[in-house]
Parts: C-alpha cells; structure tokens; sequence
C-alpha cells in the first residue's frame, strides 16, 4: 500500500499500498474489533482446496525470496527493481504464460522522482514572532510540479476545515474563499468524522474526499499556493513515522503531461501538536475550530500568521515498470480477467537508528505479488483451461500514490470495456486460518457475492468490514479500475482467527500497524502460519477461476459510487462487440 499515504489498507490484516505511505499512508492502529464469533463456534474442518497447486509451501518461497535483502526493498528505479522485473519475468516465464504487453513482459511507467532537501525548514511568523519548523520531526513538505527549487514569502495561512469542495453532499469549505497565493491548513477524512456523525458523507465509511490526495487535488483547483494536512493517528490510520518514513525519501510522480490534474506548488503535513501550538499562538483554539469544521456552516479562519519557504528538490525523469503476464482465454480470449498485487515498496534508507535499512515490504507487498504468482500457477494447470483471458498485473509505484496502476487504466494493454472483473491482493495477512474473509470497500459490487459463495464452500463467511472510516478501498491499485467502472474487489483474511478468535485477529493486525507497518521490521518470517494466507488466496483464485469460465458479466452494485462508470462502460463494451 502506498507510501505512508495512498495508503492501501492494511495490518496483518490491513491493507493500503500503502501509507501509505499516507500519506502517504496506509494502515492502522485504532481500528474497532469486529463483533467477537460465538463462544462455541466450533473450528472449521480445512476444506479441500479449489487447486492443488496452491500450497503453503510454493507460496512461501515464492514470499521469501521477495521480501530477501537482495531487492533491497523493491524500490522504483533502484537495483531492486532490476531484481524484482526479472525475477518475476522468469516465474510467470517458468509457469508457461505469455508476455503480457504485446511480445513484452512490462509497460514501461514514465515518472519523476523528486527528492526534497532534508535541511529544508518553514519558517512561521506568527502575530509577528518568528517559528521554525523542522523536516521531518514536525513537518514534511515536498512538490509535484518538477521545479527543483520553489519559494514562498510570506504566504498567508487560512484554516479551511477539511478542504472539501463536495456539490452534491452541498459541502464547499472554500465557499467566499479566495486562496491564491495562500497556503491553507486543512484536517484529514471526511466532514463528520470527529463528532462520528451518520449524516453526514457516508457516516463512518470514508469517501474520497477523506483521502490526503484529495485534499492536494482540490486545493490545487482553488489556486491555492500551499496546503498543509494536519496529522492526527485515528483520523489518517497511521501514525507520523509513517508519513516521516515516507515522505523523507524519494517522491515519485505521473510527469505532467501524462495527469492533466492541477497541482499545488507546496504540499505537505504538519503534526497536530504543531497545529494546535499554531493557532494558540495566532490566538485561536484548535480544539474548538476543528470541532466547528465538522458541522454544516462552517466558514473557513484566517490565521494571523504567514509562511516562508525555500524548498530545493533533486528531480529526475525516470522509469519504472508494471510486469505483465498473460493466460490467453481458449474461446473468449478478447475478455479480460485481471489478478493485481503491486510490486514495489520503500526501498531503502540511511541512517537508520537499528542500522537496518532496507525496509523489505514483506506483507506489504510481497504477500500479494506471491498471492499473484501461486494463482498463476493454479490456472496454467486446471483442466479445463480459461475462456477467458486472465492477466496478471504486477504494478509498480503503489507505495507512490497508485501511479503504476493509473497509468495501466490510463494506457490499457486489455481494452478496460472488455475487462470483466479485476481482483487485488494487497498486505495479505499471516496469521493462521480464520472463519471469516473481509471485503474492503463492501457493498461495491456483484463481486463480494460471487466471493461469498466461494468462501461458504471452505465453511467460511464474509465478516464485517474492519474500519470502513479509514478508506482503504481507495489506498490501493484496484481503485484506478474502479473510478473508470470496471468491477474490482479487494479481499483478504479476516480477524476472526481459528486460533485465538477475534481477540488474537486484532492483536495481530494491531501489532503489525504498530511496530512493522512501513517499517524496516515488515520481513519475512519463517515460523509463520500461512495456511489461511493461501486458503484466502485459494479463495481469490476461485473467484476468478468461475468468471474466467463463463459469459456472466458483475456489475456494481446500486448504491456504489462506481455504478455510473461501469454502465458506461458497459455501453462501449456493447458498442464495440461484434
């Protein structure tokens, strides 16, 4: 999941690409436990699995070798990557597939990579008395417009609530405001989500316009010069090493002419400790006006404050690569069923304080790529083979803000009308079996249907989804299919373990989102129990397996956001058919 934001959802049973990093971020601490499994449930029998070919055994070497030091954290455009395409190159390779791009087994991603001064401060004058604030202890800053030195002086700051520019939900927190040439302060997820008021957006489930790159998106819309996300633990669903870890190193974007989005000079975060000395010192409460900003008739603050800035960027162009392998369909072969699980990861750092510098991204994701790999195995060997095509995309630059994925939907190898279903794996958790699977994002598709019925063959059900508050469905790759209509579910293990119940399930996923989650600590453990990773995987494959086998087409649900795109969709399917 994402650097410290996109980020995309995760824990040993969370998922966000990712950060996220949030943030860069993606994950959580705080997340409620599910409703505890009756006391005397008694514990499944395994059930035979849908293919013999996936095995704790294949699965785990395959899970090892990418999370080893020799991909130095799968960084983009480093060594590691190098590693990682050719390594992945000669198992789909070995497994009988076919180059997934015409006679190419990637589609080469343009990026820059842009790294911000570490030395870089803000300098604050507040009621004219001078601040600073240091990288990365209590701000991070950075830009995406490629310009390797940008300044600001003296820029007024005004607090706009949550930033949000919502028409339909009749939200405008930049209503009267004019912010050009003024950077503005703005809280993280949705209006509502401080006072837990079901009125408002989605109630507890998280919209889009929750998420920290929303919240860059609109404020480069409005003109304004710099905007500044104050980070609070529960609101984000990660805590501030994430978004310092990732937000420190390299930032890699889309180059300009591939995102016609408009882009905000300065962007950055600021921790809510600095936030609320901030408008003390401007006389102000920030307890009180984040409270007002979660309510109808909010009107934003100026600060009687300004900031300065001079941040100097190494930027370079660059280029990372989405491997693709594909498993042409015998009678059906123009459809696509899509498997995904991003590749990529931080990388490396220096410096670091256990001496341990590579962070090895082995639940996030090498769970996935290897979820995706053992999958591949399972269909080159059923009998009888896919009407349909399946493609197995391995993405790059999720941990980057989905940007592998966004340029795969943006440039399709696979005609995205004729792409029947997309499923992601991402974060899978190890933690043994559980009676349960969650659905992240539920109640999107036709999709979690299909899965439930899969999952009641291993004596399973579909539980409750962990944390709608926090967004994940979109802080990881399969959300840049969903945006443009075409079914996409994102699943994994639930927490209702076996072993232990829903009590050692949360314990677990808690544990990880503390001490592992975009951490040098997220490493392959050899005493891990990951029989229910691959009956969760089991699973996937199923899914997969009986779309790949039919002419049925999943549709969104009524009350998915994503409807009106995917019957659109639907219609240059209709269009273009023979």
């Amino acid at each position: 999941m994402r650097r410290p934001l996109i980020l995309a959802a995760l824990g040993l049973a969370l998922a966000a690409c990712k950060p996220a990093t949030p943030p860069a971020a993606e994950s959580v601490s705080d997340a409620p436990a599910s409703p505890p499994a009756p006391a005397a449930a008694p514990a499944p029998a395994p059930a035979k699995p849908f293919s013999e070919a996936i095995t704790a055994p294949v699965y785990a070497e395959y899970l090892k070798t990418l999370a080893s030091d020799e991909f130095e954290g799968r960084g983009p455009g480093s060594i590691g990557e190098r590693a990682t395409v050719a390594y992945l190159e000669d198992q789909f390779k070995q497994l009988g597939l076919q180059p997934g791009n015409g006679d190419s087994w990637v589609q080469t991603v343009p990026m820059v990579e842009t790294r911000a001064d570490p030395k870089t401060t803000l300098a604050l004058t507040v009621k004219g008395q001078p601040q600073t604030l240091a990288f990365g202890e209590q701000m991070v800053v950075g830009t995406r417009t490629t310009k390797p030195e940008l300044k600001l002086e003296n820029a007024p700051l005004v607090f706009a609530g949550y930033g949000v520019n919502a028409p339909e939900a009749g939200w405008n927190d930049y209503e009267g405001l004019d912010v050009k040439g003024k950077v503005v302060v703005v809280l993280i997820n949705d209006p509502g989500f401080i006072r837990k008021d079901p009125g408002l957006f989605k109630g507890l489930t998280m919209t889009y316009y929750g998420r920290w790159t929303y919240k860059f998106e609109e404020a480069a819309r409005q003109g304004a010069a710099g905007v500044l996300i104050v980070h609070e633990t529960e609101a984000a669903a990660y805590g501030w090493d994430v978004v310092r870890n990732g937000w420190t190193g390299p930032q890699f974007d889309l180059p300009p002419e591939e995102d016609a989005e408009p882009r905000v000079p300065i962007q950055g975060w600021i921790t809510s400790e600095v936030a609320t000395k901030l408008f003390a010192d401007a006389g102000l409460d920030f307890e009180a006006l984040r409270l007002a900003a979660d309510q109808r008739g909010f009107k934003a603050v100026p600060l009687d404050a300004t900031l300065s800035v001079d941040l100097k960027s190494t930027v370079r162009r660059a280029t990372s690569d989405n491997v693709l392998a594909l498993l042409p369909g015998t009678t059906r072969k123009d459809e696509t069923v899509v498997y995904m699980g991003h590749w990529d990861h931080l990388g490396r750092s220096f410096g670091s304080p256990d001496g341990d510098n590579i962070y090895n991204g082995a639940i996030d994701n090498a769970t996935g790529v290897a979820g995706a790999l053992a999958i591949a195995k399972a269909f080159t060997q059923q009998q009888p083979a896919p009407e349909r095509s399946v493609l197995f995309l391995i993405p790059t630059l999720e941990e980057s803000g989905l940007l592998g994925s966004r340029y795969y939907a943006n440039h399709p190898v696979r005609p995205l009308e004729q792409t029947v279903a997309v499923i992601n794996m991402d974060a899978l958790p190890a933690q043994g079996r559980a009676r349960d699977m969650g659905v992240v994002g539920r109640g999107q598709s036709e999709l979690e249907d299909l899965l439930s019925d899969v999952v009641a063959v291993q004596g399973r059900v579909i539980g409750p989804e962990e944390s709608p508050e926090k967004g994940y469905y979109f802080r990881s790759d399969h959300f840049n299919f969903a945006r443009v209509g075409v079914p996409a579910l994102y699943a994994k293990g639930g927490n209702d373990l076996v072993e232990g119940g829903v009590e050692a399930g949360m314990a677990a996923a808690n544990d990880f989102t503390a001490n592992r989650y975009h951490k040098t600590g997220d490493e392959f453990d050899p005493a891990w129990n990951l029989e229910g990773t691959v009956q969760d995987i089991d699973a996937l494959y199923e899914v997969g397996r009986r779309i790949a086998a039919g002419d049925s087409w999943p549709q969104w649900k009524p009350e998915s956001e994503f409807r009106a795109a995917g019957e659109a969709l639907r219609k240059d399917s209709a269009a273009t058919a023979p």
